[in-house]
Formats: structure tokens, sequence, C-alpha cells
């Protein structure tokens, strides 16, 4: 992988961590997307590439550690996303678009899931139903992001 494009994965991930910890209000915090596991999923997706699980694992740490959450937890599940894209990377590519906003939604599922079930192991805690409600905003963003993140790949291919 070029120099150039293993800085913009780093540049990205940490843009999606900087707008996970942003203050918002409790109405937007709601609905806001697991920004870091989208910007995996694309970068697996695109960009399949060995060291990408160890930037995921790397970035859940950033997380949890940002988060005060349990050492680990965020990183296991992202190391899961990226893992689940990686093995079917060539099947996924060759959906539509709207397919594939689907499929993302599942792997944040799943993203979820795995998350809620460490905090219930580890705190048991009980996830509430509005923590479902930033699968819909992913629904949302996930053509945008995508269509951004390939737009500024281009933009460099052409400089």
């Amino acid at each position: 992988m070029k120099p150039q494009q293993t800085t913009l994965i780093h540049l990205s991930l940490l843009l999606a961590v900087l707008f996970s910890m942003m203050p918002f209000p409790e109405t937007i915090r709601l609905f806001m997307p697991y920004w870091t596991g989208l910007v995996i999923i694309y970068w697996s997706l695109n960009r399949p590439d060995k060291n990408l699980i160890l930037y995921a694992f790397a970035y859940g740490l950033l997380l949890d550690i940002l988060n005060g959450s349990l050492l680990g937890k965020h990183g296991f599940s992202m190391v899961a996303i990226t893992f689940l894209v990686s093995k079917f990377n060539t099947q996924l590519r060759m959906t539509s678009i709207w397919q594939l906003d689907l499929i993302v939604v599942v792997l944040l599922l799943n993203d979820l899931l795995i998350r809620s079930l460490i905090d219930w192991l580890a705190y048991q805690h009980t996830p509430e139903f509005n923590a479902l409600l930033p699968l819909l905003s992913a629904l949302i963003l996930w053509p945008w992001l995508k269509y951004l993140l390939d737009r500024v790949i281009i933009g460099m291919r052409s400089n």
C-alpha cells in the first residue's frame, strides 16, 4: 500500500474518532452513527490489507481510552467487522449500493451486539432499545460517506 493511502486511512480514522467524541446535544447523540465502524468498513472493503486489522484494533483501543470503557471492547468489535468484510470482500464489492447499505447496517448491528454482550458480561448492563437508533442514521449516511471517500481517492490518483 502506498504511503499516501496509509496516511489517508489514518487521517480518516482519526477524523471518525474525533466525530464520535464531539459533544452534541443528547437528542443528536441518540442518532449518532458509529463513525469509526463506518470508516473501518469502507477501508476493509476498498483497500484490503493485512495491517487493517491492526489499525482497527489500535483505533478501537483509542476509543476505549477516550470513552473510559472496558479496554478492548471497541477494539475487539472492530476487528470482527474488519475480519468479516475482508473475508467476503469480493462478494460485497459486487453488490449494489443499496444492498451494500443494508449489509453495512447488519455489520454495525453485529458490532453493537458484540459491544452489548461485553457490557452485559462485565457490568450486567442491559442495552436499551434506543441503542438501535444509530443504525438508522448509518443507513442514511453510508452512501454519502462512501461517495466522499471515493472522490478523495480519485482526487489523489489524478494528482
